[in-house]
């Protein structure tokens, strides 16, 4: 690892068509953004010599307008007093509980296939492939596998 900027403790992410909302096949208009922040780090045993590990995430479901409709935030150690999973309602739900938006409401860790399953199964967005399911809990069981932070809400 070297001069290319991907060494070992430095902090990359992986973000949406460029920060940009991704469209999903739906008969509402219904988008999906997603920020992870992760760093390559040393590790020992069967887990090594290198593993990735998360920094932060930032999962949301939009409408057509662009409004937030939920949203799943965990970003630890950037001076919130929110540093624990969470999730937003946002206002695209037309939520009338004064700015519920801004309320954290407690999760345990969510996996970035979890979003994609409610985004298929509760919300109607047409999968891409006929074995998604499978594909999503093959690569969600590796996370599990391998995660070493287990932890709730606050």
């Amino acid at each position: 690892m070297g001069s290319n900027g991907y060494g070992p403790g430095q902090e990359h992410a992986l973000v949406s068509d460029a920060g940009e909302p991704v469209r999903l096949s739906t008969d509402q208009d219904l988008s999906l953004t997603y920020l992870f922040r992760y760093r390559i780090v040393r590790a020992e045993g069967e887990r090594g010599p290198w593993r990735v590990t998360t920094a932060a995430y930032y999962h949301a479901l939009e409408d057509g307008a662009s409004r937030e409709i939920i949203a799943y935030h965990w970003h630890p150690g950037q001076g919130s007093a929110f540093d624990f999973p969470h999730l937003h309602m946002g206002v695209g739900i037309g939520a009338s509980l004064g700015e519920v938006h801004k309320h954290h409401i407690p999760t345990e860790r969510i996996a970035f296939e979890d979003v994609l399953r409610f985004a298929v199964r509760d919300l109607g967005a047409r999968p891409a492939r006929d074995d998604w399911e499978e594909i999503l809990d093959e690569t969600q069981a590796a996370f599990e596998v391998w995660r070493t932070w287990h932890g709730s809400g606050p």
